[in-house]
Parts: C-alpha cells; structure tokens; sequence
C-alpha cells in the first residue's frame, strides 16, 4: 500500500487526520520510510519482531501530525501505542517521557545510580508486561529535552527487546537540546539499524496541497510566490495562509483564491509575524537583537553596519551573527548577510514596537549619512523615523525625491510626500520639494493628489517660470484624468506664457491636441490640425510628440492610413533618440490604433515593447493604459482568459494611478470575452460599468463611453434573444448624430453584428448605415488590409456576398473575427451547398473553440445539427467524482447560468440546448455537489465555493 492510499485510508475511517491539511503531504520525498514503516508495523503485529523509525526536523515542520499517523497506523494494525514526549520543564525528572509513554508510574525522588537504575529495571518490566498482551508501539517525541537516564534507558531496552514485537518510533527537534541526543540517534543508525526521517522544506506540490486545503480553493501564482516566505515549513506556511485569510487579504472567486484588490502584496499577516518572533526563541538574546537591527537596515547588510548599530567590534558581534547564519535566518550574499526570505524580514520588522523601530531607522540614517554617499538610503530609513519638524530630514528627502523623480517616481512621491508631511504647516517645505512632489505624483499617480498639489502651489504667488512648470505638470495631470476641458485651459496659459525651455511648450501642445480631441472630438481637427502645421514645415521636420496627435487627428477624421503612417513614424523618430512626451508616448498612440484595427500581431508586438518602455521612461502612471491595450491585443489573438487577466490588472492600475485612460477599452475587453464564454450576467455588469465610467469624462470622450456601452448592452440583449432590448441600445446610437460614425472609426468590427442584429431586431435602416459607414471607411483608407476585410465582411452578410465572405475567412487579422466570417458563409450557403455550408460551420467551430469562445461553438454546433450534421462536443478529463472540480465545462455553464436565476428554458436558449438537456445536466450537478435544490447552488456560487461562470 502506497503512502498516500494507506494516509487516505486512515483519513476515510474517521482518524485524526482529518482534522487539518492532509499529513501525506509530510511524507513526500519519505515513501521509503513509511513503506519501511509499514513493515516494521506489519512485522510487529503477526509477532514477528519490531525496529525503529527516528524522525527529526526543525520546529514547525509537522513531527507531531507524522507521530500521529504512525500512532493511527499501529493502532489500525492492533498495536498498543504509547506515546510520550520530552519537555523542557521536567528535563531534570529522569525517566518521566517514557513513564508518560507507558502509563506507568516512578518514584520520582529517588536518586543516585542504583535508583536510576531500579527505575529502568521497573520500565523494562512494564514493556514486559504489555508485549504479553499485545505488540506494542512506543511513540515519543521532542527527545531534545530528555534526560541523560532516559537516553541511556532508551539504549538499554532497544537492545533488550530488538527480537520482540515491539516498534519504536523517536523524534526530536533539530536546533535545540544538548549533543547526546545526537550521538543516541547517530547509535541507534550504526548499531540497530534504525531508518532516519529528516524533515525538510515540503516540495511545492505539498505547498499547494494544504494552501489549497486550507483556503478551500486553489491559490493563484502570487499566493504561492508568497508561500515561499514560509520555506516549506508546514506551521509556518499553515499560519501564513490562516493570517491572509484573517487579514481580510485573499479574496476568493471561481474557485480561485487570490489577493484581495485591497490587500497589500507581501505584507506579512499579523499571526505569521507573531510564529516568527515565537520561533526566534530558539535563539540567544544577542542573536535576535542582531536580527531586529538586521530586519531595519533592510534585505541584506555589511556586518561592518550591523556592528556600529550595535556599538560593538565585529568580533563581538561575530557569535551572534554565526549563531543567526547557523539557524538559516540569514544567509551570505558576497560581502553582506542577507535574510534568506524577505517576508520573514517584514515579518520581523512588524513585530518591533513602533517607537524603537523609528529610533533604529533614525539612527541607521545618521550612520549612512555619516559617509560619503548613500543619499537615497538614508532617505528610506527616513520615510519611516524621522520626527515631524526636522529640517534636515526633509532635506534629505526632498533631495533624494528629486534625484530619483524622472526613473522612478512612485518612489520619489513617497519620500516628497514624507517630506512635505514631516515640515507641517508651521514651517513649509521648500518650493523644490512641493514642485517635486507634483511632478512625481503626476509620473506615478495618484493624480487627484498631483492635480491638488499643483492648484493649491498655483494658489500663491509664484514666479513666471515656476508657474509655467507648474501648470504643465497641471494640465498633463488634469488630461490623464481625463478631465480634458480644464487641461486644454492650462496647455494654453502654458503655451501663451512659456519663456523657458522649449520643452513645457512642445508637451502643452501636445496636451491642448489630445485635450481638445477628447473634448470635442472630430469638430477639434480643423483648428488643432492647422495649429500643429504651423509649428514646423513638414512632417520631417515635427517631433514625434506633434506627429503622434497629427495620428490622433488624421484618425478622428477618418484618414486611418495616413495616421498608422505618422504613428509609426513617430515611434520611429523616438526609438533613434528624438525626445517624445513621457506621458504622449508614441508607442502607446500606435498600440492604441492597432488595437482598434484588432491587427492582432503587430499590435502584440507594440504592447509588449510599451510595457517595457513605460517604467524606463519614467510613466508609471500609464501601466494600466498599457496593460489594457495589451488586453486588447491577447483578445485579437484568441486568448480571452490572459485578456480577461490584463484588462483586470490594467484596469485595477488605471484606478491607483488615477488614469481613466483606455479603461472603456479594459471594460469592453471584459465583456467581450465574458460574451464569448457565455457569461451573460458578467458581460451586462460590464456594460453597466462602462456607463459609469462615461461619466468621468467630458464632452466627446463621455459622449463615445455612452455608445460603447450601448453597443455592449445591445450585444447582451441579443444573446438573451431580446429583440427590443437590441432595439432599445441601438435606438439611442442611431439617435445620436455621428456616434455610427465615431464608433466604426474605433471599432471597425462592429459593423459585421450592427449589420447581423439590426434586422432582427426592425432597425434595417441602421444596417444599410453601418454597411455604407463601413465600406466608405475601407474605400477612403485602400493601403489598410484590416478596413478591406472588415468592410468585405460586412458586405457579405449585408448583400448575401459568398465571395466576399470567402476572402474575409482568410484574411481578416484576429481569430474570433475568422471564425465569425466562416460562420456566415456556412449560414449564407446552407441552402445553396451543403457541402461548403458544412465545411464552413466546421471550420467556424473549431475557430471558436481554440479562442474558447463556447456560446459561439455552441450556436454553430446547433446550426450544424439542424442540417443533420452532428459534432462531439466534450473532452475526457481526470475530475474527482464530486464537488466542483468534478463538474465538466457544459455543467459549470450550467451550473453559473442556473445561479443567476435563469430558468431551464433560458438557460437552454442561452447555451443552444434542449430543455430537456439542461435538466439532465441539473441533476448531475446537484448529484456532484450533494445539493437538492436550486437555492443551494445560488447560494455556493455567492459564497465563492464554486462555480467559474458560464463557461
């Protein structure tokens, strides 16, 4: 029997095991022992003789639940078990962890060596006495603490009884204790054979198995990146993943737990920092005085620093440090000493009352300030301990902010910010620091604070040329977020005031185009374009900032070719060296208009260049922007979860940074794949969330939110077969004069669906517009493949064109846009040629499938059915027999749809079934989930204990 089939085994008939993370985890990596064990145990019970298994492993690493599988083990075999353990209050008494473990009472005062050893004749009687009644197992642990006589008896009756059916079973914890349990563990190998157990870190499988266990779902990478804080180490790692839960910091959904939004990553939870404080016991004094001063000066450190915090000579600390060294706390890194795991540094750092930690940073910034360099270091420590009112440290900060500001200011915000907080009202700060601050908070976010800042500076009387500073910083903070009325306002007091450098004029200018585009939209482009002519004589002669707004314009206008052109002509001129505006990159306006075109692989390749260039340049602020458009691009690619994930994480940055830029986009991603998986509910939610983003915008930008999520709403209505809810949205963008128009130039795509929804739904006069819209655009734009195509497929389905629905299968640019082309060819020849009908809707299909789009699988499956034409649609999977992970992908749809409230007859118009289907599939998840009713499974999926959506 394997060890986790004999575990398992013990687990099912109700032992102790049950009562935490499973313990065959513990034994990975010990197969061998516990078979050894087995044997030993097997042995023992059919009279055969005994042996002996020695375990040992540091504190924490799951001795006890070890012991206590071996105690079942026995038992389940008929053994009589005594268990036992040493401890450190009655290591003086001797014999008493093997009088506990037999049951038996000792003269406890007796003394001197013959009552020692009339006491060991008294425990050899006793084990007599029970190997008569049964074979035994003596189990005992922490042999750490023991005393010399019970060592010395333990000796004495391996010996005596090494022929007898008795099983001896000795653990102790590595790190503690004298060295003579060490030399009886080192005998006990040599001359009785005995097998070793050592137990070390828990392989990552284990890892994941008690996370998984003890969250009650599987853990995201980043809670595993995490775990390794805890070094494999079972209680350490229990309590980390405890004290997130706890802590309010994992957040659990479709079966995934991750961190919450709210939640800090990397922070240690309060119960893991109490454990590692606890197991700092097992140190002396000096030791964990030299960790404390270890954990403030940060992840690694010179010994050389560590003695002067400690106002001693190195050789006085040396002992300290090898003792630290030796417990595997810190570990050598060329030069320095470094903690092993940083978690445990913050683990640490957080259990120091406050005052001392503060007075510790202070008096590392004197010592660092103290020589030459170090500057930014000093101002670190300073963040945390610095007094309020103390001029030099917001001098230090102030200075340090200032060097650091243009690479890396999320860092440069906190130590202005910390300055600025640490002069206090009495005494402000400089001017330099303020300015440092607004530029910082502007570069990283949050804006609302860089924009505050930077009004409430304006507000007092300055100097021209540190108005001009400040009112750039202004209006490039006001224009990201969005609020494009008030940029516009400040670009021009820029641009009419400026008699500085050249460089706040050139991005005013830049932020009046882009503002004035946001705010105004197409009616900007005449004024905005013959502005940025007259700045320069032609296009060779424009910085890249001016040719990525003349892209925006040309494309606001409708002259798409001519603005891919200038777009990359722009990214061109920045990648040979020509200055661009750090937050107007080029690369992001070129992602952007590719991204629109759904040119999937070069649009991939642009992200994935701009998510490398943003930190260097400085543009924190834009991470979220750059992981939305790279969400755009995964989608066009046909990867809808790694969309789903980076519009998440884009738009979760986007909201930090205070940035709305693209987040309509990040939301239309989400729906998008939401509505190729089925997931109807979520994608509604989207388009509600869209709405409400148009609401933090001005003028054309809040104008194109509210049609976006029109567009989105009616999408949603048409997968509920909702004909007037499509007539509803679609009725409120055929109102609006030019919002067709506006839509197309971002989302060429569109037409193909307003063109396939608008009949059914008795709009046929927006058809006919979206047709001629779309093949107007293509006509006027001939050098851009991804407008003829979409313009060819439009045509197909608006004029019935095999032909032209034949190229777009073939050349249109994202995946799910080919699969949706072949789809309508099949539909259009299903009564002309079945033949092609069928090999289109095969071909649809198996597009469908590979960008998992499932509802769209599913519709064309249907369609194939109806011409007689039947497709396996399920894969074989290893799954449990129950609970969630056991359902298949059809009954998880299911299952999220049926959550929603949705009835079986919904649930099958949603998922293209039969009624009839959709109930079969009911009772298999009710079976599954040992649930009876309807309620039940609503009530799961809200609790976050199942259920991964219609998918």
């Amino acid at each position: 029997m394997t060890v986790c089939t004999e575990l398992r085994e013990l687990r099912r008939q109700g032992s102790a095991l049950g009562q935490g993370p499973q313990s065959w985890v513990l034994w990975c990596g010990h197969e061998r022992q516990w078979e050894r064990l087995c044997e030993l145990l097997d042995r023992a019970a059919g009279s055969g003789g005994g042996g002996i298994l020695l375990v040992e492993g540091p504190p924490g690493a799951g001795r006890s639940t070890l012991l206590a599988d071996v105690a079942q083990a026995a038992s389940a075999r008929g053994l009589s078990v005594a268990r036992g353990a040493a401890d450190e209050v009655r290591s003086a008494v001797p014999l008493a962890p093997l009088a506990a473990a037999l049951g038996t009472d000792l003269d406890a005062s007796a003394d001197g060596t013959a009552s020692v050893s009339r006491l060991i004749g008294h425990l050899r009687s006793h084990v007599e006495e029970r190997l008569r009644r049964a074979p035994t197992a003596v189990v005992i642990d922490d042999l750490q603490w023991a005393d010399p006589a019970t060592l010395a008896a333990l000796v004495m009756l391996v010996t005596r009884f090494a022929q007898r059916p008795l099983v001896w079973v000795l653990a102790r914890r590595i790190g503690a204790g004298s060295r003579t349990e060490d030399r009886l563990f080192r005998q006990l190998r040599l001359a009785a054979g005995a097998d070793l157990v050592r137990l070390g870190p828990l392989p990552e499988p284990a890892v994941r198995q008690i996370a998984t266990e003890v969250l009650g779902a599987v853990p995201a990478p980043e809670l595993i990146a995490l775990a390794d804080g805890a070094d494999g180490n079972p209680a350490a790692l229990i309590a980390l993943i405890e004290g997130l839960a706890e802590d309010g910091a994992v957040h659990i959904s479709d079966g995934t737990a991750r961190f919450a939004p709210h939640a800090e990553q990397g922070r240690p939870p309060r119960r893991f920092g109490r454990l590692v404080r606890e197991r700092l016991d097992m140190v002396g004094p000096p030791t964990r005085l030299l960790l404390d001063v270890a954990a403030v000066l940060g992840p690694s450190c010179a010994p050389d620093d560590l003695s002067h915090m400690l106002a001693d000579p190195v050789a006085s600390v040396l002992p300290a440090l090898q003792e630290a060294l030796d417990s595997r706390i810190l570990v050598c890194e060329g030069d320095n000493v470094a903690f092993r795991h940083e978690l445990v540094r913050l683990a640490l750092l957080s259990t120091i009352p406050s005052p001392l930690r503060c007075a510790l940073h202070r008096q590392a910034a004197d010592m660092i300030l103290g020589r030459d360099g170090g500057l930014l270091s000093a101002a670190t420590h300073l963040v945390h301990g610095a007094r309020s009112g103390d001029g030099r440290a917001v001098d230090v900060l102030g200075r340090a902010a200032a060097e650091i500001v243009a690479s890396e200011p999320g860092p440069a915000a906190e130590l202005a910010l910390r300055a600025l907080e640490i002069a206090g009202p009495a005494e402000p700060a400089p001017d330099a620091v303020t300015d440092t601050a607004v530029e910082a908070l502007t570069r990283a976010g949050p804006l609302p604070r860089a924009v505050a800042l930077a009004t409430e500076a304006l507000a007092r009387p300055v100097s021209p040329d540190r108005s001009t500073f400040l009112r750039h910083w202004l209006s490039t903070g006001l224009l990201l977020s969005g609020r494009s009325g008030e940029a516009v306002a400040a670009a021009e007091q820029v641009i009419d005031g400026s008699t500085g450098p050249a460089w706040p004029h050139d991005e005013a200018l830049a932020n009046r185009v882009f503002g004035q585009l946001a705010r105004d939209g197409s009616a900007a482009v005449p004024d905005a374009d013959t502005d940025l002519a007259a700045e320069a004589g032609g296009d060779s002669e424009r910085p890249p900032g001016r040719l990525a707004a003349l892209a925006e314009l040309r494309w606001s206008a409708g002259r798409t070719g001519e603005a891919l052109n200038l777009a990359r002509e722009a990214v061109k001129r920045t990648d040979s060296g020509a200055p661009a505006p750090w937050h107007l990159p080029p690369r992001l306006t070129l992602a952007t208009l590719l991204c629109r075109l759904r040119e999937a692989e070069e649009a991939g390749a642009v992200t994935d260049a701009l998510a490398e260039e943003a930190p260097a340049s400085g543009s924190w602020a834009l991470r979220g922007a750059s992981m939305i458009l790279a969400s755009r691009a995964a989608l066009a690619r046909g990867l809808p979860q790694e969309a789903t994930e980076l519009a998440t994480a884009g738009l979760t940055a986007a909201e930090q940074a205070g940035v709305p830029l693209h987040v309509p986009l990040g939301l239309t991603v989400l729906a998008e794949a939401a509505l190729w998986r089925g997931e109807i509910l979520a994608a509604d939610e989207q388009a509600g969330r869209l709405r409400d983003a148009a609401r933090e915008y001005e003028g054309e930008a809040a104008r194109m939110g509210r049609v976006r999520a029109d567009w989105i709403t009616a999408q949603v209505a048409a997968a509920r077969a909702d004909h007037d809810g499509v007539r509803a949205a679609l009725g409120d963008v055929s109102r609006d004069p030019g919002a067709l128009s506006r839509l197309l130039v971002d989302e060429p795509t569109a037409a193909v669906w307003l063109i396939r929804a608008a009949r059914p739904a008795g709009i046929p006069e927006l058809a006919d517009e979206a047709a001629g819209l779309i093949a107007a655009l293509a006509a006027d734009n001939p050098g851009v493949s991804a407008l003829l195509v979409t313009a060819a497929h439009a045509r197909g389905v608006h004029e019935a064109d095999a032909g032209a629905l034949r190229w777009a299968v073939d050349e249109h640019p994202d995946a799910w846009s080919r699969a949706s082309a072949a789809e309508d060819l099949g539909t259009l020849r299903g009564d002309a040629d079945r033949e092609e009908a069928v090999a289109a809707l095969d071909r649809a299909m198996a597009g469908y499938a590979r960008v998992d789009a499932g509802r769209d699988a599913a519709r064309v499956r249907r369609k194939l059915r109806e011409r007689g034409v039947r497709r396996r649609h399920w894969t074989h999977a290893e799954r449990p027999d129950f609970g969630w992970a056991s359902l298949t992908v059809t009954e998880r749809s299911v299952a999220a749809l049926v959550a929603q409230g949705l009835t079986n007859r919904q649930v099958a118009t949603q998922m293209f079934l039969s009624p009839h289907t959709v109930g079969f599939h009911l009772r298999q998840i009710f079976r599954k989930l040992g649930i009876r009713s309807r309620v039940d499974l609503a009530r799961m999926d809200a609790d976050g204990t199942g259920g991964q959506g219609a998918r």
